[in-house]
């Protein structure tokens, strides 16, 4: 007698856990558990959530929630296995039906009520949250694909704050002073501006579509309007001269030699770091030209295939390395790599900048105020460099095609460019014009 927990199915957002019972070489039953799980958190030797995910002393609600749900789950599996167990020792000669009736009776008991008995839909906040997120959660062909992980964690994360904020607050009361008491909470938590209107901003889409389910909703709600959040800094980029800088600093290790060579090659494809990490040399064709599949990003259902162009300055770099890219590391790494490696190339400027800081600011807020450049650099900075460097030699179109921005508006946020650099741009075009005329 065998009992296994495993996933049929290793893709998507999520994957239905199921029990395989064997008997000999004959007799076998596969059976869907109640229970769903990350296929990339799901540990197949020790048939449960990866353990090693759990944070250890979490500080924050979310991180105390995600432990929970490991532990939850866990729990509920092995409890499962054991009472399987039970059964099967004392039911040796059970039938294949008899082990889905006594299995479904007691794990799926809603297969008995009548079908037109149908759930409740929650009226406040907190709940239909939830219930939203399960609801669009599935993909319904012709109609719906499902939201996207990260489009579920967001609103999970608001879910939570919500309720520190008031768990108990009805959809019919979420209004304008429900708004501008968020947001006098929000700030005082010292949330950013852009956090807070993006939070309203989900509330706003979940209580339309709670209108839809023909809840009772407070229509001031549905005529919420937003402005674009005021950064009070200039989040920072590379120039030429200090990517130069950077290249020709000798490093004293090779960790560092590899993630300066990241360094260029972000600097010239403007790859977001979850696909440029994933570059293969394999794809390379015509030379220049390398395809790859570009990872799921909010609004977008599944990876699509992209093709950008490689400048010279990155086949050189492929070059150096045998024709491969960088050795691959983790996004955590790489961000803390490339600070080391702009700290020893000298870039120590002073500027003003937002960093986490989960001790002094909590639940991972921004602590604005003045830092050496070094410190401000993450992996989103060769995106930033890209457009704000190439945009008047490429622009917008091309850009677009180049870092897989879908409006012009996303290139505009991205372009750094300082007013007087622009005016200086403008100036030199004009004589160039008047030269010619």
């Amino acid at each position: 007698m065998a009992i296994k927990l495993f996933l049929r199915s290793k893709v998507g957002e999520t994957s239905s856990i199921y029990f395989r019972y064997t008997k000999g070489r004959d007799f076998k039953v596969i059976l869907k558990t109640p229970y769903l799980i990350n296929p990339e958190h799901w540990d197949e030797e020790k048939e449960s959530y990866k353990s090693n995910l759990t944070k250890r002393n979490p500080k924050t609600v979310l991180e105390k929630n995600f432990n929970s749900e490991i532990a939850v789950l866990n729990n509920n599996l092995a409890i499962l296995k054991s009472e399987l167990s039970v059964f099967f020792a004392n039911n040796t000669e059970a039938t294949a039906d008899e082990i889905k009736d006594f299995y479904n009776k007691k794990y799926f008991p809603e297969k008995e009520k009548p079908k037109t008995n149908k759930t409740a839909i929650p009226t406040d906040l907190v709940n239909f949250i939830e219930y939203y997120i399960k609801d669009k959660s599935k993909r319904i062909e012709g109609k719906q694909d499902p939201i996207t992980e990260a489009t579920r964690k967001k609103l999970i994360t608001i879910k939570n704050r919500i309720i520190l904020f008031d768990k108990q607050i009805l959809l019919k009361n979420v209004n304008d002073d429900f708004r501008d008491d968020l947001t006098e909470w929000m700030q005082k938590e010292k949330y950013s501006s852009s956090t807070i209107i993006k939070d309203l901003k989900y509330i706003k889409t979940v209580c339309s579509f709670a209108s839809k389910k023909k809840i009772d909703v407070n229509t001031e709600v549905l005529h919420w309007e937003f402005m674009r959040a005021k950064q009070n800094y200039t989040p920072p980029i590379l120039s030429f001269e200090e990517l130069e800088q950077i290249k020709n600093t000798i490093y004293p290790h090779e960790y560092l030699e590899n993630a300066k060579d990241w360094i260029i090659i972000g600097f010239y494809t403007g790859a977001r770091v979850s696909d440029l990490l994933n570059f293969n040399a394999k794809n390379i064709i015509n030379t220049n030209i390398l395809k790859f599949k570009q990872k799921k990003i909010e609004n977008q259902t599944h990876d699509s295939e992209e093709f950008i162009y490689l400048h010279s300055e990155v086949l050189k770099v492929l070059e150096k390395r045998h024709g491969q890219f960088p050795r691959k590391i983790s996004d955590q790494r790489l961000n803390d790599y490339i600070k080391e490696v702009c700290k020893v190339a000298g870039l120590t400027q002073k500027m003003i900048g937002g960093v986490k800081d989960k001790e002094q600011g909590g639940r991972g807020k921004k602590i604005v105020k003045e830092f050496e450049k070094w410190e401000l650099i993450t992996s989103h900075i060769f995106r930033r460099s890209f457009v704000t460097n190439f945009i008047e030699v490429l622009g917008k179109e091309n850009i677009k095609t180049q870092t897989g921005h879908k409006t012009d508006d996303m290139v505009n946020l991205y372009n750094k460019t300082e007013k007087i650099d622009k005016a200086m741009r403008i100036a030199e075009k004009m004589e160039n014009h008047l030269k010619i005329v």
